[in-house]
């Protein structure tokens, strides 16, 4: 009897041990994402500043040549 407590302790004990390895693995990767493909987001604001821009100028030119 004992012995089935004790074994239980232990697999409880692995499993918190084991959820919280888990659950560090995944921050760590979603870090790791956001650095690795911090240029994309970089390349997406510039893309999306010049796309606003031409637009902007689209219109002015539009409100001047009518």
């Amino acid at each position: 009897m004992a012995k089935d407590r004790a074994s239980r302790r232990a697999r409880l004990r692995q499993q918190i041990a084991d959820d919280k390895n888990a659950a560090d693995n995944k921050r760590n990767g979603s870090s790791a994402f956001s650095q690795e493909y911090a240029y994309v987001l970089k390349d997406l604001r510039r893309v999306f500043i010049l796309a606003g821009f031409m637009f902007v100028l689209l219109i002015f030119l539009n409100i001047i040549l009518q």
